[in-house]
């Protein structure tokens, strides 16, 4: 099995609002509104309609921020749907920030999660996660995760928040 090169930033779970301009594998122009499910200071995990080649170029607009930058397709990730797919990309630039936010330490739980930063709903505790790729895609699908707070003592459906520190 080929080994993972170690990670240089965290992965956070954020949905951000991005725009995507590129060729699709037919040799097709496009532009697509979609979003991101993970975003580090060098690439993301993003949603798209359109099928690319891994190894090309496309262009990302984060319409948070406003700010855009160019990314290498790494590998098609997974299918969420069929006419949706989740792409791993990487941005050529990395010192560019399109994200809008500053990356936090990398830490040893990086390595194989995402940051996923969840609020109980009734007292407004946070509680910082560490995920597995598949369970953040299936959070998404249910709209938060179903757990006790140790602060308010209820159990109820929690929501991600947005992991801003910028």
């Amino acid at each position: 099995m080929a080994r993972r090169p170690p990670r240089r930033s965290p992965r956070l779970a954020l949905q951000l609002p991005i725009r995507v301009f590129g060729i699709d594998f037919k040799g097709k122009d496009f532009v697509e509104d979609a979003t991101t499910l993970v975003v580090s200071a060098h690439g993301a995990k993003i949603r798209l309609g359109h099928q690319l080649v891994p190894e090309q170029e496309i262009r990302i607009l984060c319409r948070r921020t406003q700010e855009e930058a160019v990314f290498r397709v790494v590998c098609k990730s997974s299918e969420t749907e069929p006419s949706r797919t989740f792409w791993g990309v990487e941005c050529l630039n990395p010192a560019h920030n399109i994200w809008g936010m500053r990356s936090p330490p990398l830490g040893p739980k990086d390595r194989d999660s995402v940051r996923l930063l969840l609020q109980c709903p009734e007292c407004r505790t946070r509680e910082l996660l560490f995920v597995d790729e598949p369970l953040l895609e299936s959070l998404m699908g249910y709209g938060g995760l179903v757990r006790g707070c140790q602060v308010c003592g209820k159990t109820s459906r929690w929501k991600q928040v947005p992991y801003y520190e910028s």
